[in-house]
C-alpha cells in the first residue's frame, strides 16, 4: 500500500518508477562491505543522484515529499536503512547545507560532482561527549592570512569512513556571551585531518560512521560556507526537525520490507483468523503512519523545518516505536528468523533512537504545559 500527499504530481510518480527499476537492476550492496560505489555510481548513471537539487544549471527535480518518498522506496526494496540514509544524506546535504550556502564556483561544483557520484560528502557537526550542544562545541576554526586553521574532534560523523568532503562545523568566534559558528568544506585527505574509529558498535551498514581529529589542519579561505558566523542557526539548529521528518519515510519503508518478509512466512501456511487480523492491522497501521511521514516531509515544502514539525515528529517516532514493538512481538513466535530481518529490525531501533535526549525533552515541555494549562472556567486560588 502506497500513501501519497495529495499534491504528489506524475513528474515525481516517474521519478519514483525510475528509482524502482533502478533499484531491481543495481549491482548488490553487502551490509558487510565497505561503502557500495558501484551501487551508487549505477544510481547516477541513470540520475538519480542530486534529484532535489540544483546541479549542472538544472533545477531540483524533486521537493521535500519526492525525496522522503524516494528514501522510503529505498530502503523497501533494499531491506537496507543504511542505503536509504547514504542517499538521503546526499540530497539533505546538497539541498540544505550546501547549495544554499555556496560562496564560489568551487562549491557549487562540489555539488555538482554529488549529482554525479564522484564525491561523497559527510556533515561534522557533533563532537565527543557533548553531542551537538552549541555551548559545549570546541571545534575551533582560527583565520590565518591566506587560510583557516581547523582544530579539534568530530564524533560520529554519517558516512564517514567513505567522505570525499567534509562539512565541519566550529567555532570561529564568540559575540556577547555566545559562540559564533562557520561551516567550512574540507577535503578529507587534507594535512592535519585523521579518521579515528568510531568507539561505538557499526550501527547502519554500510553507511559507516568515524570521528575527526583536527590538528593545525589548513582549510583555503574559500573553503568557508556563506553562512557569516550564523552557521549554527542557519544548518545546524534546524537540522534536526528536517532529518527527523525525512526519516520517518525511510523508517516507513523499512517497516513494510520488514512485515513484507512477515507476510511471505505466512503464504502457505494456513494462517488463522487471529494471524491475518493482527497483521491487516500492522499494514494499516503502518499506511496511517506512512501518510504522517509525507505530511510532514509536506510540511518542510510548505513551511520549513519549524517547532511545529519537530513536535509532529517526536509524536510520529513514538508511534513508529510503538508498531515496531508489535511487529517484533507478532514475528517472535514465528519459526523463521531470518538473520536479515533480525538486522532490518535492529536497523530501525537504531534510527529510532537517534537524538532521543531531544525528543524526551520535547514530552516533558509538552506534558508540563498541559498540567499547567488552567481550564476556561478554572479560577485562581
Amino acid at each position: 500500500m502506497n500513501i501519497r500527499p495529495a499534491d504528489f504530481d506524475g513528474r515525481n510518480e516517474d521519478l519514483l518508477e525510475s528509482m524502482r527499476i533502478a533499484l531491481r537492476c543495481a549491482p548488490p550492496a553487502d551490509r558487510e562491505d565497505e561503502f557500495p560505489r558501484a551501487w551508487w555510481q549505477h544510481l547516477a548513471s541513470r540520475g538519480l543522484l542530486g534529484v532535489g537539487f540544483d546541479a549542472d544549471g538544472r533545477a531540483a527535480r524533486a521537493d521535500w515529499a519526492a525525496i522522503s518518498a524516494l528514501a522510503g522506496l529505498i530502503a523497501r526494496e533494499t531491506a537496507s536503512v543504511g542505503l536509504a540514509l547514504a542517499w538521503l544524506m546526499n540530497e539533505m546535504l546538497g539541498r540544505f547545507v550546501i547549495g544554499p550556502h555556496a560562496r564560489n564556483e568551487a562549491q557549487r561544483a562540489l555539488v555538482r560532482m554529488m549529482a554525479r557520484g564522484t564525491k561523497i560528502v559527510a556533515l561534522a557537526i557533533s563532537e565527543p561527549k557533548v553531542g551537538a550542544h552549541p555551548k559545549h562545541l570546541s571545534c575551533f576554526a582560527s583565520r590565518h592570512d591566506d587560510h583557516w586553521q581547523l582544530d579539534g574532534e568530530k564524533a560520529f560523523v554519517s558516512n564517514g569512513p567513505a567522505a570525499d568532503t567534509v562539512i565541519v562545523l566550529a567555532v570561529t568566534g564568540e559575540a556577547d556571551g555566545r559562540k559564533i559558528f562557520d561551516a567550512f568544506v574540507v577535503a578529507t585527505d587534507a594535512v592535519g585531518l585523521n579518521r579515528l574509529p568510531n568507539s561505538r558498535p557499526a550501527a547502519l551498514p554500510p553507511l559507516g560512521h568515524c570521528g575527526l581529529a583536527f590538528d593545525a589542519c589548513h582549510v583555503a579561505r574559500a573553503g568557508r560556507l556563506r553562512t557569516d558566523g550564523r552557521a549554527f542557526d542557519l544548518i545546524a539548529k534546524p537540522l534536526r526537525a528536517l532529518e527527523d521528518a525525512l526519516l520517518a519515510g525511510v523508517v516507513c519503508g523499512a517497516m513494510q520490507a520488514e512485515l513484507n518478509a512477515l507476510a511471505s512466512w505466512q503464504r502457505g501456511a494456513a494462517p488463522t483468523p487471529a494471524t491475518l487480523r493482527t497483521i491487516g492491522a500492522l499494514q494499516l497501521e503502518l499506511a496511517a503512519l506512512a501518510q504522517l511521514a509525507a505530511a510532514s516531509a509536506s510540511h518542510l515544502d510548505r513551511q520549513g523545518a519549524d517547532d511545529r514539525l519537530a513536535d509532529v515528529n517526536v509524536g510520529t517516532r513514538s508511534m513508529l516505536e510503538r508498531w515496531q514493538g508489535a511487529c517484533e512481538a507478532f514475528a517472535a513466535p514465528l519459526d523463521d528468523h531470518s538473520p536479515n530481518l533480525l538486522e532490518l529490525g535492529r536497523d530501525i531501533r537504531t534510527v529510532l533512537g537517534i537524538a532521543r535526549g531531544v525528543g524526551e525533552a520535547r514530552q516533558l515541555a509538552s506534558g508540563t504545559g498541559l498540567l499547567n494549562k488552567k481550564e476556561p472556567d478554572e479560577v485562581p486560588a
